[in-house]
């Protein structure tokens, strides 16, 4: 563990990854920001997950990195966002830097802080920028790997199952869409991701199409969640269904995300950041995965069903793949008989 009694000022970074390595952090940034509240502690938190964690973590102490800029837009623009923030990182001048994702974005931004203690994952993807990394944990899932990190850092980090706090003030939006779509409040309500970051991880239209037929027909509402670039996928699925359904693709925020997986009966989707929200409102889960170790992937929850519709093969060559069979023969009863385990009779 490092000695961090005479550190005046921290700097932890995560500044580019997805939503759900993000949402699985969560437990172990929450524990450093606990842990460091006598000292000005700075967040680098990606712009576009700005909502994620403005509830847990104090906004004039969140820097948020500018991704998106850096990455679009002509070089001279890319350029002068990528050293604008640099150069905030250069004043903060901290004692010590917490690298908790480890990556080369990171890394760099660790390096460039300046700071005395440098610490990172035990095997970070640029080594020689850390003073000092935590040790490797025996459990596989992911969470472990940033509750190790924080608690080399002298944290305590809550092993129960992580809840977030969906912000009120964001709910008002989803109770008028609900209300507007007719969906009543006391109405069983079953939240749909069909999207998801890769085409090796998306369950085939054709499953979502009999499974929504059979949610609806129970009596259920069902919800269709994503993103802007996950609207056509959602109607393509609507297109084809016997009865209708509600798509709010494309229309909520991440923030105002939250509340509707917290008021969902449970949740449906591929590997995705959706999944991992709705584990952490407390929605119980049917993940469906492919080429991905669920063991270090999977929702945390207490009420979760992982399905696929065969082993990974051997070798798995992963993103590469033009035929995953490992999700694209998931048949649909099991997903329905895994909805229907955490669904009132029917």
């Amino acid at each position: 563990m490092i000695d961090t009694q005479h550190i005046k000022k921290v700097l932890t970074l995560m500044p580019d990854c997805h939503i759900g390595n993000l949402v699985v952090s969560l437990p172990a940034l929450v524990a450093l920001r606990d842990h460091f509240l006598d000292v000005p502690h700075y967040f680098v938190i990606d712009a576009a997950f700005k909502e994620i964690v403005e509830t847990l973590l104090e906004p004039k102490y969140v820097l948020l990195y500018p991704r998106r800029k850096i990455h679009r837009g002509n070089v001279f623009s890319r350029a002068w966002a990528y050293c604008k923030f640099m150069r905030k990182i250069q004043q903060l001048s901290p004692d010590l830097a917490i690298d908790i994702e480890g990556g080369s974005t990171s890394a760099t931004l660790t390096k460039i802080s300046g700071a005395g203690i440098r610490l990172s994952k035990f095997r970070p993807g640029r080594p020689e920028v850390y003073t000092h990394k935590a040790k490797c944990p025996v459990e596989p899932h992911k969470v472990f790997d940033y509750a190790a990190i924080a608690e080399a850092a002298g944290a305590t980090v809550n092993q129960e199952m992580f809840c977030f706090p969906s912000e009120k003030n964001k709910k008002g939006k989803v109770d008028r869409l609900l209300l507007e779509a007719g969906i009543e409040f006391t109405e069983q309500l079953v939240a749909i991701h069909p999207g998801a970051g890769r085409l090796q991880k998306l369950w085939p239209v054709s499953g979502f199409v009999e499974v929504v037929d059979w949610l609806t027909a129970r009596g259920c509402k069902v919800v269709f969640v994503g993103g802007p670039a996950e609207v056509t996928r959602a109607e393509a699925i609507m297109a084809r269904l016997a009865r209708p359904a509600v798509s709010f693709a494309g229309l909520l925020s991440l923030g105002e995300l939250f509340p509707l997986l917290e008021r969902s009966s449970v949740f449906l989707g591929n590997d995705s950041g959706p999944m991992h929200m709705a584990a952490a409102v407390g929605t119980p889960v049917v993940a469906m995965f492919s080429y991905a170790d669920d063991k270090e992937w999977g929702p945390r929850s207490d009420h979760f069903v992982v399905l696929r519709g065969q082993d990974v093969c051997v070798p798995c060559i992963k993103k590469k793949c033009t035929d995953p069979r490992c999700i694209n023969r998931l048949e649909p009863e099991p997903v329905k008989a895994a909805l229907a385990s955490f669904l009132p009779e029917g």
